[in-house]
């Protein structure tokens, strides 16, 4: 089976904090430069159901709509974002320091694996238009019309796992990223990830939880640099493949050092 890759474009200060102190940051979605993150999905989703609805049963999706999602603007999922493309324009200039940076490319195979051990699963992200070909809409719309005794506790798994899935879907106008995820639960983070951690600026404060990558590649048994098949270095960054070498050998991770290529794109820095 051919392996899978996947890249993080990143600056050299969390590339140091990635390899030599093994750890990787999850940082708040609702907080990410898409303004409808988490949203986006619930208003597909409830606009998916009201449209099969007849009119008259409207008034009441938008109460159950209220009912069971009236703590969701408090809640948030934390997440470390990755893409399909490697040495890409479009990911340099807006993660990558606008090509300064570094990208890590991890193997797919073995993140997903910390993921899953992690309880902060590697997921792809959806960038459909609408949500409307969605089986659970059907489902929900027909227990809207159709009442049972069970229908409360069958709404209520419905909401649940819409709030969860919530972080997974993003506005159609993103889907050149070619995202993934390894994303909490909005409601787990703390029992996973434990406490959370602050960044602070010179105008801002950013909350953010910590993923010990080396804690759990020990704990599952991977060799923590095989979870980096290359170093790509920024097509406008300052540092030389010889200067990372030698980093990466003076912290201890000499096998990462024939492991680095320089970026081929032919991004232009303004």
């Amino acid at each position: 089976m051919e392996k899978k890759f996947l890249y993080h474009y990143t600056d050299f200060n969390a590339m140091c904090g990635i390899i030599s102190s093994g750890e990787i940051w999850l940082w708040n979605l609702r907080r990410m430069n898409d303004a409808q993150e988490m949203q986006y999905f619930i208003n597909q989703f409830k606009k998916a159901v009201k449209k099969q609805l007849p009119d008259e049963f409207c008034p009441k999706a938008d109460q159950l709509f209220e009912e069971n999602l009236k703590d969701f603007s408090k809640l948030s999922s934390y997440a470390v974002c990755f893409s399909e493309y490697s040495d890409d324009a479009a990911q340099w200039a807006r993660y990558g320091k606008n090509g300064m940076g570094i990208c890590i490319a991890f193997d797919m195979e073995l993140l997903a694996k910390v993921g899953e051990e992690s309880h902060t699963p590697l997921c792809k992200v959806n960038y459909a238009a609408h949500a409307e070909d969605l089986e659970v809409v059907k489902e929900l719309s027909a227990l809207i019309q159709n009442p049972t005794a069970e229908s409360r506790e069958k709404i209520s798994g419905i909401f649940n796992n819409l709030v969860n899935s919530s972080p997974l879907f993003k506005h159609p106008s993103f889907i050149s990223e070619k995202e993934y995820r390894i994303v909490s639960l909005p409601e787990s983070k703390n029992e996973y990830l434990g406490n959370p951690h602050f960044y602070i600026e010179e105008t801002n404060i950013k909350k953010y939880y910590i993923l010990k990558l080396r804690d759990v590649c020990q704990k599952i048994g991977i060799n923590y640099v095989d979870l980096f098949t290359e170093i790509c270095i920024g097509p406008q960054a300052r540092v030389s493949k010889e200067l990372l070498s030698d980093y990466f050998i003076s912290t201890g991770t000499p096998e990462l050092a024939d492991r680095i290529k320089l970026s081929e794109c032919p991004l232009r820095r303004f």
